[in-house]
């Protein structure tokens, strides 16, 4: 067991890698057949003809707009907008782990703990970083969003698609604690990936919640320590707002294209 707990991070990693690989390769084949049944084809020809219809009024009105940015509110990520999706991630994982932490001693939170210690004991930062904080959460967003959410979200409604995928990502973590948390960030995840139509919105959402989960104790106690209790209450505040304002967003781009599918 000791062993096995020594090198469960990287096993459990490759592990994910291995299994999405296939799951990208699935996805790619949905896609084009959502764009050849007509799933799609309705939510990317709005949604192109009303940014084009923006350009040409733009342009009219003395603005300057490259043709490259016609999609940007489609599938493409712009850093200012991953940083928001990496904050977002880590305000929701900050106060979703609140909100199970309030119904813990319902949830035998000993045993998850336990588990955790022996995980990370003897692991660098840098380690839990890379392998919980990156390669876990892109692995896990290719199969329960990319595969599980958008293959149930081409059968049911986005909410039902959502919740029922969030229960298969509980059900994964095989303990009743990180069940709960999982289930509940993954329905976030589902709908905040629907909303902004791009696939990489959940990875970095994911991300950002997994790091700053693994930093947020040492952070809040050298802010303590350093800087007082004003810092950690502007930081949590920090979060809040931000955190807010990048579902807010997400999810006026959904309203402004009809709520339509753009994966």
């Amino acid at each position: 067991m000791s062993a096995y707990y020594q090198h469960v991070l990287m096993l459990t990693g490759l592990t994910g890698i291995l299994a999405a690989i296939p799951c990208v390769w699935l996805y790619r084949g949905d896609f084009v057949r959502r764009r050849e049944t007509g799933i799609l084809q309705a939510a990317v020809a709005k949604t192109t003809l009303k940014a084009e219809s923006e350009a040409i009024s733009e342009k009219m009105n003395g603005g300057v707009r490259r043709v490259g940015k016609i999609f940007a509110t489609g599938r493409r990520l712009r850093i200012p907008e991953i940083l928001v999706f990496l904050v977002t991630g880590a305000f929701l994982g900050q106060y979703g782990n609140i909100l199970v932490g309030l119904f813990q001693q319902y949830l035998n939170p000993e045993a998850y703990q336990e588990t955790q210690s022996l995980i990370s004991q003897g692991k660098s930062i840098w380690s839990l970083i890379f392998w919980m904080g990156i390669v876990a959460p892109f692995a896990e967003e290719v199969i329960f969003r990319w595969m599980v959410f958008l293959r149930m979200r081409d059968n049911m409604r986005v909410l039902t698609a959502a919740l029922l995928s969030g229960v298969t990502f509980g059900i994964y973590h095989m303990n009743l604690m990180q069940g709960v948390y999982a289930t509940i960030m993954g329905l976030l995840f589902a709908l905040i990936l629907e909303w902004r139509g791009n696939l990489f919105a959940s990875v970095f959402l994911h991300m950002g919640a997994n790091i700053w989960s693994l930093l947020v104790s040492d952070v809040m106690l050298y802010m303590l320590d350093h800087t007082g209790a004003t810092s950690v209450i502007a930081l949590n505040l920090f979060l809040v707002f931000a955190g807010t304002y990048g579902i807010w967003r997400c999810y006026k781009n959904y309203q402004g294209r009809g709520c339509t599918r753009l994966i």
